[in-house]
């Protein structure tokens, strides 16, 4: 591999060649980061929506991989919404554009709903990035083309909203990303100013899609990137490089906090950070205790709640009476207590308790409600004998027959002593031979 010596990028007449080097200089970097190891990725998924963008990263990749570093493999993906009748021909142009440059090309087509209150640029957001995270390999390296400008559109964005450090943080230049398969998500253009990036496929004469649904300012983003940046730039010139410095700044400051949090967490925690106890958040002051929320939520893999939502969880979780059982509910998460702990998990599916499901004991059962799959072999110790099989859900007053002790045993008993949380009890598949309920199911028997 050669050194190379990284030069600016910004300036007005641009060299390709020296703005490939940066950029290959600071991508070695960025992928060690963060990595304690000597190991570093080589294998590298470009999201390639066939914009400007992100062909200039795709360009770039190969170059590197042409020019400077044979051994690193470059793959693209492009997802395609079906939002617009236009996009139904960027698959196409991205595949002639990916076998021009000879990197192998993965379409992934989404079929995207919108719910009632739901806003269509999260939910094309949380689309393409389930796609990305189901399309990634093991170990690798995804590569996104946000630069300067978008970093300033989405710090501005999140300042509107009334977000706190966090949300002002705005997007990082490295994070972990599909962690179950070990990838990295990588901005590799994020410092870079868009006039470069422009210049660059100008001067390599790249041939891009133009999305009209980017005129479109009934989406916050575009209102911002067409009407409000540009006078924004007339007054303050540089004022994409500034804002991006404000949110380098909050991300560093975000990350004392989250050190000063997962410290105090430490003594609230309990059962391996699954739960908080509510006497430890009662303990705290109301800033230690927000702040605390805020860092267990997103630790817990789920996006923060807003200020009210916050307040609530507080006021009617955290101070409710010991036997209640309050919800706090957000996009994508709810707030639970149950014996001094509170939960923080996914809502629940929709889920018919008084449902009957007879079972054919040669084969699976498949219980759709809870999205599990119930196997043959766990009868094997169960003595079902010639009865019908069936399974159910908890009604009240069940008792669950013991063969083994010649005796039953109340159903509510036995759930409280396995600390089962109340909005758990009437989704336990109960299997019954005839009319006995013989075992419950994950709920190992002493």
């Amino acid at each position: 591999m050669v050194s190379l010596t990284p030069k600016s990028l910004n300036h007005n007449s641009l060299d390709s060649q020296a703005f490939l080097h940066t950029f290959s200089q600071r991508l070695l970097s960025l992928t060690s980061s963060n990595n304690t190891s000597n190991y570093r990725s080589k294998r590298f998924l470009v999201a390639y929506s066939g914009g400007m963008d992100s062909h200039v990263l795709l360009q770039l990749m190969s170059d590197w991989m042409k020019q400077i570093d044979t051994e690193i493999s470059v793959r693209a993906v492009h997802v395609h919404h079906g939002l617009q009748e236009e996009a139904n021909s960027w698959p196409e142009h991205c595949q002639i554009i990916c076998d021009k440059l000879k990197i192998p090309l993965e379409i992934v087509y989404l079929n995207l709903t919108l719910k009632s209150g739901e806003s269509l640029e999260a939910v094309a957001r949380q689309g393409r990035y389930q796609a990305l995270e189901e399309t990634l390999a093991q170990d690798e390296v995804l590569l996104t083309a946000h630069h300067q400008r978008d970093q300033a559109e989405t710090f501005l964005l999140q300042l509107f909203r009334g977000a706190g450090v966090q949300g002002l943080a705005s997007m990082p230049t490295v994070t972990s990303f599909a962690e179950s398969k070990k990838c990295q998500h990588i901005r590799p253009l994020l410092s870079e100013n868009y006039q470069s990036i422009k210049a660059y496929a100008k001067d390599n004469l790249l041939k891009y899609i133009e999305d009209p649904s980017n005129n479109d300012n009934s989406f916050e983003r575009n209102f911002l990137r067409n009407q409000i940046l540009p006078q924004l730039r007339e007054h303050w010139q540089g004022i994409d490089k500034t804002i991006s410095r404000s949110a380098t700044i909050q991300s560093e400051t975000k990350l004392l906090l989250d050190e000063f949090a997962e410290e105090i967490m430490q003594g609230v925690c309990e059962s391996k950070q699954e739960t908080l106890s509510i006497n430890g958040l009662l303990g705290l002051s109301i800033s230690k205790r927000k702040l605390l929320l805020r860092y267990w939520i997103t630790q817990r893999g789920f996006k923060v709640p807003s200020e009210k939502k916050l307040n609530h969880i507080i006021s009617d979780v955290l101070q409710a009476q010991e036997d209640a059982q309050p919800l706090v509910a957000w996009q994508g998460a709810e707030i639970r207590r149950f014996k001094n702990q509170i939960y923080c998990n996914t809502p629940l599916q929709e889920h018919d308790n008084k449902q009957i499901l007879s079972w054919n004991t040669k084969k699976s059962l498949k219980i759709e409600s809870l999205n599990l799959t119930l196997s043959p072999k766990i009868l094997d110790d169960l003595h079902v004998q010639n009865h019908p099989v069936t399974v159910r859900f908890r009604q009240g007053g069940e008792k669950l027959y013991s063969p083994h002790k010649n005796h039953s045993q109340n159903l509510k008993k036995v759930l409280n002593e396995a600390n089962i949380a109340p909005w758990l009890r009437d989704r336990i598949p109960l299997i019954y031979a005839g009319d006995k309920l013989i075992d419950i199911i994950g709920l190992q028997q002493k």
